[in-house]
């Protein structure tokens, strides 16, 4: 997808491969080497796709060896009801892969990075968080990058690198008219992750029921910006979400991205953890997006 290719350009990037050889994850089969996309014959990956109003799924699983690095993967696309499939070659060792038919067209193979996966750790678009998937806890990358046109989110477990989730707004110019674009990629049925991350860690965040139910209010359009960014003003004052320091909390000129709104209305739900929903509040206010101060 076009909006995955551009928003990992400005990611990926930071995305570095940690370098302990002892470093392991229970997910994972034992003759997997670090450093290496962790996957095995029989692994299945399904993500459901939004495009503006158009829903699809796509799933890859995972096949036969071709050799010690490179394995089979059959890519199926479903849309209005037809299956186009593909059959693929991922090299285990490089991230790429490329179709059984066409060898000479390579790409990065963005639904599983190799693994375990670091960050740069001075970069404060990317932050380590707790997130859920299919009732099991696990330790995740969320990047975030805003610009003057778009927005972007995207999330990878960190131990198996599997991408999660991405989310996207982008504004677009159609027959001379701006029209905004909303894209997401959600991943809903594996194989590849079990149990909760080995890594995680109990969190001791609490947030007021009444900032919950702002939240919900403010997600389905019933409230303004400003009572949502009053709610967010308690939490700050309370010690539950911190301001990093520098920070001045003064306004911006950008909207409110509207992923923010699809993510606080599932934290509302209780789909996400608070744990993910003060993180992506925290950055919006280290960039501006959010005013922080009275």
């Amino acid at each position: 997808m076009k909006f995955r290719a551009v928003f990992l350009i400005l990611t990926i990037s930071v995305l570095v491969i940690i370098t302990s050889a002892e470093q392991a994850f229970s997910q994972q089969d034992n003759a997997c080497k670090p450093h290496t996309i962790c996957a095995s014959p029989g692994d299945m990956l399904k993500y459901s796709i939004t495009l503006r109003d158009i829903n699809s799924s796509q799933t890859y699983s995972f096949g036969d060896m071709v050799d010690t690095n490179n394995i089979k993967v059959l890519q199926s696309q479903e849309d209005n009801n037809k299956v186009l499939n593909t059959t693929l070659i991922l090299n285990l060792e490089t991230g790429f892969v490329h179709s059984d038919q066409d060898t000479s067209t390579v790409r990065p193979f963005l639904e599983v990075l190799a693994s375990p996966v670091d960050y740069n750790k001075s970069d404060t678009s990317i932050t380590p968080l707790v997130t859920e998937f299919n009732g099991f806890k696990r330790t995740s990358l969320v990047a975030f990058h805003s610009s003057e046109n778009s927005t972007s989110k995207i999330v990878y477990d960190i131990e198996t690198g599997i991408l999660l989730e991405e989310h996207s707004s982008s504004i677009i110019t159609i027959n001379g008219n701006p029209v905004i674009v909303d894209f997401s990629d959600k991943l809903t049925g594996t194989n590849m992750i079990n149990s909760d991350s080995d890594t995680i860690k109990t969190s001791n965040i609490s947030i007021p029921k009444w900032v919950k139910n702002t939240a919900k209010m403010w997600s389905n359009g019933d409230l303004q910006d400003s009572e949502f960014t009053n709610a967010i003003q308690y939490l700050i004052s309370n010690g539950v979400m911190h301001v990093p320091h520098g920070v001045s909390g003064a306004s911006s000129a950008q909207k409110i991205p509207t992923w923010l709104k699809h993510s606080t209305g599932m934290w509302a739900e209780g789909q996400i953890t608070d744990d993910e929903f003060v993180q992506s509040i925290q950055w919006l206010i280290t960039k501006g997006i959010i005013q922080a101060g009275n």
